[in-house]
Parts: C-alpha cells; structure tokens; sequence
C-alpha cells in the first residue's frame, strides 16, 4: 500500500513536471525577441520622456544615465529623480548635465524627490513624480541598474506603433557575478516561463495573464492616466505587475517581450543584496496569502528538490527501483528546464550557468527559505527594509 502511494506521487510529479517542460518549450519558442530596428520611421515620432528613480544608486547611475542619453531617438527627455539619496547619485547626474554640450543639456534633467507619504512605497512615490513632471506622449520608465543598447527607445516605440499597444514590458539580460546572483535571479525567468503562457500576454485581454518588470515599463500617456498611474498603486511591493494587471482590465492592449538584445540588468550586487531583495518582494508575489505561499513551498520541495534526495538516499535505504526511476526522471526534467532557459537567456559565463543548472534543487531550497523570511519580515514588528525605510505590514498592500 505504501509503496503503491509513493508511486502514485511519484507519478504525479512527472506529470506535473511534464505539463510545465512543454509550456516552457512553447514558451520559448513564441516569446518574442525584440532586435534592434533600423529602418527610418515612416512619420513623425512621438516624444518619449525616460523616467528613472534613483536612490542611492551611485554604483549604476553613471552607466544607466549614458545609455539613455545616448539613444538615437530625437523627442526625447531623460529625467532622473534624487529619491532623497544618501550618497553621491545626484552629485554623478549633476556632473553629466554639466559635461553635456550646451545643444544636449536640455536633454537631462535632475529632479529632488519630495518627502515619501506614510502610506506610499519609495519607488512607486518617485515614478508618481516623475510622471507629474514628463510632459511627453509615452512614458518609458527604467531602473538605475539598467543599460541600455542606443536603438532601444526607438524599437520599443516602433514596436509598440505597429501592435497598437498601450504598454510594453520586457525581460532584459540580468547580469550576474555573485554566487546568489548566479543560483536565485534566474529563477524569475524559470518562474514566468514554466507558468505563464506568454503569448497570450498580448493576444487575450484577461488581467490574470499578464506581467509586468519594472526594468521596463513603457506606458502610451493617456492609458496610463487612466488607470490611475502610480497613485493606484502606491502602497503595493510589486506595482509592476499590478499596473500591468489595470492596464488590460481597462481595456488596453499590451505586451512582454525578450529585451535582452538592448536591456542589461544587474539587479543586485552581492549574495547579501539578493537575499534581502527577494525577501522585500517574494511573499508580495502570493498576494501575503500564507496559504499560497506554503502550498508554493510545498510544490517546490515535492517537484524540484524531493526527487534528488530520494537518489542521494538510495546508498542508505533501500527503494523500489520504479521510485528511483521516477525520481531520477524528475530530476532530469528539472534539470533540462533550467539548461533550456540559460541556452536562451545567457551569454556571459555561459559554462558556468550551464554547470550550475545541475545544481536547481539548491535554487530551490534557496528560495524557499527566502520566501520563508520574506513572510517573517512582513509580520514582523519592525516589518520589510529596503534602502533605508520601513514599510509595516499596515501600510504595505
């Protein structure tokens, strides 16, 4: 009977792993790429305003504010908003303005956040007055971490042009040096890819198939006002996504493609940074349903990490060989998702990735016990830290 149970999971587990390998196959082969365009707009442009918060960014804005006003687009504003940081990040962007020619000097602009609202979070309160401030057509909103290819602006606009779509996100390439780096950021795209049909992102209006980076958000004005912007958002970790969500329940189309030919991203600088970055965000990602997050632990335990220690146990204790079969099958379908997404999405230390894909179970265990944290710090007294504030569990949505 026993025995009969075990196998009864074991088989429900290959099934499962089955079902997400062949969505992310699909996956893979239907998320767009968007290449660099080159050909000459056919009318006039519309005016673009890039919109950058920064805090504390001095490691990356230099980089990030290059990129942007180096791109090959001609209606176009770069604003960076100080978001009241510690270091020298207005210092840097007030040495660029000034070493610009005077003809490109009005193509940046150095804006000093407000003091943050109680019940606002940092990031969506800067890109609330960011927004107040562009005067544009379309809002291209950016991380300071990011970098991007001089063709940018202008592809994501043609592309949006040609699709009549109101909001563009996008999947940059995530440039990674730390251990944590190399072993937890790319679960995010295992996550999505394994999950969401991403085809329909763009080709079904539901809110539920949707999502959304910040890295890149690209809103058309007048969608974005009508939604609310910013302020519908601000108490919420993860707006990103909640914007995406309000965008196509409003009516408007949008989509997600694969930017990593002209965005690049180092998201975190340290395994410390992504423990606590992911711990800011990952309980956010179940809605703070303690119910969702432990039947995510519980998935992501009996499909990607139970299996491998049934084979290490197999020296020690004696199990059916349909069992170990099973497990080793499992194992090697988890193995071949992960090996899938670094021959797409990875191009430095390719051999490295390649070699750390065996390692998915640690990934796993890894993220399980930062989602485990990311619920402590939310019920915690002193709730979640980012940068320097506080955000409690009644102010946070």
């Amino acid at each position: 009977m026993g025995q009969t149970i075990l196998i009864l999971i074991t088989d429900t587990i290959l099934g499962i792993l089955s079902v997400l390998l062949l969505l992310l196959i699909i996956n893979l082969f239907t998320f767009y790429r968007l290449c660099t365009t080159t050909n000459a707009a056919s009318g006039a442009t519309p005016s673009v305003s890039i919109l950058v918060p920064a805090r504390n960014e001095e490691h990356c804005i230099a980089a990030c504010v290059h990129s942007l006003i180096s791109q090959q687009y001609e209606h176009l504003e770069v604003l960076v908003l100080d978001d009241q940081s510690s270091d020298a990040t207005a210092a840097i962007v007030q040495r660029i303005i000034d070493s610009l020619p005077p003809a490109q000097q009005g193509r940046l602009h150095l804006l000093h956040g407000a003091p943050l609202p109680n019940d606002w979070i940092g990031k969506n309160f800067a890109c609330h007055q960011l927004a107040q401030y562009a005067q544009n057509e379309y809002l291209f909103f950016t991380d300071a971490d990011t970098i991007h290819a001089p063709q940018t602006v202008k592809t994501v606009i043609d592309y949006m042009q040609s699709g009549s779509i109101q909001l563009l996100t996008a999947q940059p390439e995530h440039v990674l040096e730390s251990l944590g780096e190399l072993l937890i950021v790319p679960l995010l795209c295992f996550t999505i890819l394994t999950l969401l049909p991403v085809a329909l992102v763009h080709l079904r209006p539901e809110p539920s198939l949707t999502t959304g980076n910040g890295q890149l958000l690209c809103f058309h004005r007048s969608p974005y006002e009508a939604i609310g912007g910013h302020v519908a958002v601000k108490g919420h970790i993860l707006e990103d996504i909640l914007l995406a969500r309000a965008v196509k329940a409003a009516g408007y189309r949008m989509a997600f493609v694969d930017a990593m030919n002209l965005v690049s991203c180092r998201m975190y600088r340290s395994s410390k940074e992504v423990w606590t970055g992911f711990s800011k965000n990952l309980f956010a990602f179940y809605n703070y349903s303690l119910v969702f997050a432990a039947l995510a632990l519980f998935l992501n335990l009996a499909l990607f990490v139970a299996p491998p220690l049934l084979i290490l146990a197999t020296p020690l204790v004696t199990l059916p060989s349909i069992l170990v079969l099973s497990a080793s099958i499992a194992y090697a379908l988890a193995v071949i998702m992960h090996l899938l997404l670094t021959l797409r999405f990875t191009r430095v230390k390719r051999g490295l990735m390649l070699l750390l894909c065996l390692f998915h179970p640690v990934s796993i265990v890894l993220e399980c016990l930062i989602l485990l944290n990311s619920i402590w710090w939310h019920y915690r007294k002193k709730g979640t830290v980012w940068k320097g504030r506080q955000y409690l569990r009644e102010c946070m949505k």
